[in-house]
């Protein structure tokens, strides 16, 4: 079998902290260096769409509980400061971003 396994989780709070925690509405089964992206913030912090400092980028995480993580910039690993940031406000969805593959030879495809 191929293709991604799904894990995506509806976003219930993100702090305007340093670092930046995102919470999730359940137990989101990820691990400290995961990347995640962030995606349909628009609409949930008041701001014009497109300009969301989070929405739609790949971040790497640190898992601080069963529902929370922090978020480091992907390149430079430093905790994201997101004291500056528009308030969220509600909605959105945390998903995983896949970086283990793994290659079929001829033979199983």
């Amino acid at each position: 079998m191929s293709g991604q396994t799904p894990h995506r989780y509806s976003i219930t709070s993100i702090s305007n902290a340093l670092p930046c925690v995102v919470t999730t509405s359940a137990a989101h089964e990820y691990s400290t260096g995961d990347f995640v992206r962030l995606t349909d913030l628009n609409g949930c912090m008041p701001i014009a769409r497109g300009s969301g400092p989070l929405n739609n980028y790949r971040w790497e995480i640190v898992v601080t509980s069963t529902t929370e993580f922090s978020l480091k910039h992907p390149v430079t690993h430093e905790p994201v400061n997101s004291t500056s940031y528009p308030p969220y406000v509600s909605g959105g969805s945390s998903n995983l971003i896949e970086t283990d593959f793994v290659y079929l030879n001829d033979d199983e495809e």
